[in-house]
């Protein structure tokens, strides 16, 4: 990994806000007790007036794109999101927008003026009518049809990802021939890593043993290829990225880092204003990252300039990490090592 700078940089992946109108089973929002973890407050929003002050244009003319991907919330609850889009097409008129949603919110008029705005959206939809809500828990299946329908029919371009479940995993082929009669451009089935964790560490943990009532979700029975039937189009299939291995070449392994790639250099910006390199490693008052934060405050951006985050010493000790150093993360092991 070559060091992230405010000049090379291209990719900006934004947590909108931390507030989410689903309750989605073990998702990062929730402890085993379904109480909102603390870091949580439902109130973090990124703003219009933040993103003009401590972004800037001469940053934002240069991005070749803005996806809205939270590890909290969803963009759809931001106030604000349709006046961002428009300030940075307004800057940037190439910028290419995306945003991964349950689609479950807002009105008809917004998803036309999204479609008009050239945003692409990723929904977020596990099942048929009979299952989303299963996981997708508060996404009315009716209102989100209504909002898929209003999206595409108004010149949207629109993907579906697809969680697979126990649950769920005998319907891939009819939700993927749905997504065609709807007007999708992609369908995608995901393996999900929901039945792994890690802890502070960085060690990867099973927590199938967790279970709190009906507040889980199974595995599909196979999390391989062979159970879903490839169609004469195929359908994508993502793996599951966190798997239990040996670590002997932890050190040695070559990392392909998604964040910084030979023709993109990306950031992830959480809401409460903290800048990491990839989702992955977003999480950084909980998870791993926060052994190599001595002061928040120098990673988050309400409080230190872009510019003086990723010269400091938390890129700089991910970095080298990444090249074989000795602060190497599990997260980025798991994650982007090349197998």
């Amino acid at each position: 990994m070559s060091y992230i700078t405010t000049d090379n940089l291209t990719h900006i992946m934004a947590e909108m806000t931390d507030y989410c109108n689903a309750a989605c089973p073990m998702c990062n929002r929730y402890d085993w007790d379904l109480n909102l973890v603390k870091e949580i407050t439902n109130t973090h929003h990124t703003t219009l007036e933040f993103i003009k002050d401590r972004i800037g244009e001469k940053i934002i003319s240069k991005l070749k794109g803005w996806l809205c991907q939270g590890t909290y919330g969803d963009a759809l609850m931001n106030p604000q999101t349709l006046d961002i889009f428009k300030y940075l097409k307004e800057v940037n008129p190439s910028i290419n927008i995306g945003m991964i949603t349950n689609g479950g919110t807002r009105s008809v008029d917004f998803w036309k003026t999204l479609a008009e705005l050239k945003v692409n959206v990723i929904f977020s939809i596990d099942g048929l009518e009979d299952t989303n809500h299963l996981y997708r828990r508060n996404v009315k299946w009716d209102r989100l049809m209504k909002n898929i329908n209003a999206f595409i029919t108004n010149g949207g371009e629109a993907s579906w990802s697809f969680l697979v479940f126990k649950h769920n995993q005998n319907q891939i082929e009819d939700a993927k021939q749905l997504s065609k009669e709807l007007g999708f451009k992609n369908f995608e089935c995901t393996f999900s890593e929901r039945w792994q964790d890690f802890d502070s560490e960085g060690n990867y943990r099973d927590i199938t043993s967790l279970k709190v009532d009906d507040y889980f979700i199974e595995k599909p029975e196979e999390q391989k290829k062979d159970f879903i039937k490839k169609s004469e189009d195929d359908l994508t299939l993502s793996k599951n990225i966190f798997q239990t291995e040996n670590k002997n070449d932890f050190f040695t392994r070559k990392i392909s880092c998604w964040a910084c790639q030979p023709t993109k250099h990306e950031i992830y910006l959480r809401a409460n204003g903290y800048v990491s390199p990839c989702c992955i490693l977003g999480d950084v008052e909980r998870n791993e990252p926060k052994q190599l934060i001595k002061d928040y405050k120098k990673i988050n951006l309400h409080h230190t300039n872009l510019k003086t985050i990723l010269e400091g010493e938390f890129f700089r000790d991910i970095s080298d990490g990444i090249n074989g150093g000795e602060k190497r993360l599990q997260g980025c092991y798991h994650a982007c090592g090349v197998r």
